[in-house]
């Protein structure tokens, strides 16, 4: 029995523990709406997808960027790779609230 079946078995609440890829994964994306000042894991693809797209949006939330990844990964292969900016399009007709303000 792991340490995680002991406290499930006491009767408290264990998350569940997610693959540190898919952690990684969202960092990324949240990383795309953040101020490159804020950004957790700045890269120059990070970057680049924040001045071109993310410096629109609000960062989401780690469910919001799951749905997103979630939806996409279903309707489209390879979009990371070909067509990164269908994140931010379906961000935007998702989530409209996620959008900044002037």
């Amino acid at each position: 029995m792991t340490s995680q079946d002991d406290l499930a078995g006491e009767g408290q609440v264990v998350p569940p523990r997610q693959p540190t890829g898919l952690v990684e994964r969202e960092d990324f994306w949240a990383d795309t709406c953040r101020e490159v000042t804020q950004m957790q894991h700045a890269s120059p693809e990070t970057i680049d997808l924040y001045r071109r797209f993310g410096c629109r949006f609000c960062v989401p939330g780690r469910q919001i960027i799951d749905y997103v990844l979630g939806a996409l990964d279903s309707a489209v292969p390879k979009w990371e790779k070909e067509h990164p900016e269908l994140f931010f399009q379906t961000l935007e007709l998702n989530y409209p609230e996620l959008l900044r303000r002037a």
